[in-house]
């Protein structure tokens, strides 16, 4: 950590150089384990950090882009199953190439185009439509 810890109502460690399989699996289980002892919740806070990907400069795990995908499906899934609006911002993502920062931004703005995307998709609204963001968030 980069500064001192906090700690919150439920804290759930992943180890070091953590992959897709692992870190989704750990966060199915805990997302189901929330949805059946939770209780009733105002709001989803989707601190959706990027730098959980491999090629990240200062994170210490190793997602692929497919794999940052999948979790923010499963987030989006469970704020739509549980009728709970979401906050989502931004997170992390240092490029290791500090020149080239085009995959942490694409992995940004991939959050929010598959947000707009989920939300266009399951609630009947005017978003992005398939294929309109595809050099983004298919590039991830």
């Amino acid at each position: 950590y980069f500064s001192k810890k906090e700690i919150s109502d439920l804290d759930v460690e992943v180890p070091a150089g953590c992959n897709d399989d692992t870190y989704l699996a750990t966060l199915r289980h805990w997302l189901s384990r929330i949805e059946k002892e939770g209780g009733e919740y105002d709001f989803v806070f989707y601190q959706a950090g990027v730098d959980v990907l491999e090629d990240d400069r200062l994170g210490k795990m190793s997602l692929s882009k497919g794999g940052v995908v999948q979790r923010n499906k499963l987030v989006y899934d469970f704020a739509k199953r549980r009728n709970i609006p979401m906050v989502i911002t931004m997170g992390g993502g240092y490029p290791k190439d500090r020149e080239d920062w085009s995959s942490i931004l694409n992995a940004h703005s991939n959050v929010y185009f598959q947000a707009h995307r989920y939300i266009s998709d399951c609630c009947g609204g005017d978003g992005v439509k398939e294929g309109e963001k595809e050099d983004v968030v298919e590039s991830l």
